[in-house]
């Protein structure tokens, strides 16, 4: 698979049922040319298996430009493998800590969220760099992250928060591949085809 398919894959899993996904085009071999293009706005109530009341907390290039900031970092990560031979593992999400100041408290999920939230970091700190603001918790739950903070953050930075939370939802929680929401025995994951089979066997 190439980076610009999977791109699409996962944008088309966390907007499905926008009906301005017949506008999305994804370009690009490589992490530094990865470009993605969408109608602007704001998406259907109802995508990407979720329902918001009145309408998603976050535009449609909110969305995009974090999975393309987010595939940047996962495939660089690998490259010049492929990156399912080089999925994140726990050090890696614990270097988060050193990388991002505000990254002051526990991850309570497993690794495959890590560039999600390098992400999401990231750009919170290009958007609100001197604003005074914090994480409480970050943590999974029923299978989708959760970022709850505290202070001073810009429209667009709550946006990042909101746009990261729904796609974990279609990011595989132990490896960082596309993934869907699956419940078994009553325990909610977002996990990857893969990672799927294992648990289930």
């Amino acid at each position: 698979m190439t980076i610009a398919t999977e791109t699409q894959n996962l944008i088309e899993a966390a907007l499905d049922g926008d009906p301005a996904l017949t506008t999305l085009a994804v370009t690009g071999a490589s992490p530094t040319t990865l470009n993605v293009h969408i109608i602007p706005g704001i998406p259907a109530s109802t995508i990407g298996g979720s329902t918001y009341h009145r309408k998603p907390p976050f535009r449609r290039e909110t969305i995009i430009e974090l999975v393309v900031r987010m595939q940047r970092l996962r495939w660089q990560r690998a490259t010049p493998l492929i990156p399912l031979a080089m999925p994140p593992i726990e050090v890696d999400l614990q270097a988060l800590h050193r990388t991002h100041k505000r990254a002051t408290v526990g991850f309570e999920c497993l690794p495959g969220w890590t560039d999600l939230l390098d992400a999401t970091f990231t750009w919170l700190d290009e958007i609100a760099p001197d604003r005074n603001w914090a994480p409480d918790q970050i943590k999974e739950k029923y299978g989708t992250l959760r970022f709850y903070w505290h202070g001073d953050l810009p429209e667009l930075g709550d946006a990042v928060i909101s746009a990261a939370e729904h796609l974990s939802g279609h990011v595989c929680e132990a490896c960082g591949a596309p993934g869907s929401q699956q419940s078994q025995n009553g325990w909610w994951s977002t996990q990857c085809p893969d990672h799927k089979r294992r648990r289930s066997s």
